[in-house]
């Protein structure tokens, strides 16, 4: 995709629709990177079953048991193994970016800034020069 295409303000992008294209971020740096491991095959199947508004906690809580959940923890060290060294702080931003665009919300009102982590991802990408995926849904920044 584009830069334009993609810098456009986000079109429907409800919260699921944010966290579906966060989840096909994470995978796209993943495979650009060669990066293969359970725990990112984990979460991403995670993020994408963003449920509906009554299943939230049970999903947030299911997160947090994850190898790698996106919330601070350390990162498996047999993923930390495949990681080229200048690459973990940024693998880590990442995966916390794209875990935070659809927790951060998540016990408030509405705000802006699952749309600001996705576009920390999307910039990302772009400096690494990984194509953005398209967007399955509504969501495009």
């Amino acid at each position: 995709m584009t830069v334009a295409h993609t810098d456009n303000q986000v079109i429907g992008g409800s919260v699921r629709d944010l966290q579906l294209y966060a989840a096909a971020c994470l995978e796209a740096y993943c495979l650009s990177k060669g990066i293969a491991h359970p725990a990112v095959d984990d979460l991403v199947k995670h993020l994408e079953g963003y449920p509906e508004k009554d299943q939230l906690l049970a999903w947030e809580r299911a997160g947090a048991q994850l190898a790698l959940n996106g919330r601070g923890d350390d990162l498996p060290q047999s993923l930390v193994a495949l990681l080229a060294p200048e690459d973990c702080e940024e693998f880590s931003s990442l995966v916390d970016s794209a875990v935070e665009v659809g927790m951060v919300d998540l016990y408030g009102g509405a705000t802006d800034l699952p749309v600001m982590f996705l576009h920390k991802i999307t910039a990302l990408l772009r400096c690494n020069l990984i194509e953005l995926p398209a967007p399955k849904g509504a969501a495009v920044v």
